[in-house]
């Protein structure tokens, strides 16, 4: 009996030192592990003294268009090398526009430029202050070698120079529709003779 009642004391005061220790082990490994991640942890001021941008906005160059951009167009002539420069009122539909945007519109509007004189338009320079657009023309004098007009309701043929006949063609304009006639009447250049020889076979056929 007794021999029995010793084994049990032994059995729990086992038990008993088993629990403890499990319990400091524990208890020390979690205070060390809090310990160390805390250690690693950045406080909000040091994340801001290293990036001051997140918390301060003011900070932040943007560099978008706005309406207070100083928006200057540069007209280069390639021809007698005149620089004309102006400044002009930012164009509505590029407000907040940033450097790529602003160059892909550049692009678009040298597609689509209705000015026949205009040869390249591109982005000089960028920045939310300033903008400046180059573009390059030259005098049509260059492109163009033939001056197509109307007189006398007679169609004839100047040199690019407008100055020189190149030939009297003798045929009337009268048999033309009117908006054929009033082209001829406002006048226009052709590029080469094939393109000539092409215009006039189609106003007399």
């Amino acid at each position: 009996m007794i021999t029995t009642m010793k084994k049990a004391a032994y059995i729990v005061s086992f038990f008993v030192i088993i629990t403890v220790l499990m319990a400091l082990y524990y208890t020390g490994y979690y205070f060390t592990e809090k310990s160390e991640f805390s250690s690693n942890l950045l406080t909000k001021e040091e994340v801001e003294k290293e990036n001051p941008a997140i918390y301060n906005v003011s900070n932040v160059d943007e560099q978008i268009i706005t309406k207070n951009t100083e928006y200057i167009i540069e007209t280069y002539n390639s021809d007698t090398e005149d620089l004309s420069v102006n400044t002009e009122n930012v164009p509505i539909e590029i407000l907040g526009y940033d450097r790529e945007k602003m160059t892909e519109y550049i692009e678009k509007k040298r597609q689509t430029a209705t000015e026949k004189n205009v040869i390249n338009m591109q982005l000089k320079s960028f920045s939310g202050d300033k903008v400046v657009v180059r573009k390059t023309i030259v005098n049509l004098e260059s492109i163009y070698h033939y001056y197509v007009v109307s007189e006398d309701n007679v169609i004839k043929i100047y040199n690019s120079d407008k100055k020189q006949l190149f030939t009297d063609t003798g045929i009337s304009t009268e048999d033309l529709n009117e908006e054929s006639r009033e082209k001829l009447k406002q006048g226009f250049y052709i590029e080469t003779i094939h393109e000539l020889y092409n215009y006039l076979e189609s106003v007399t056929s």
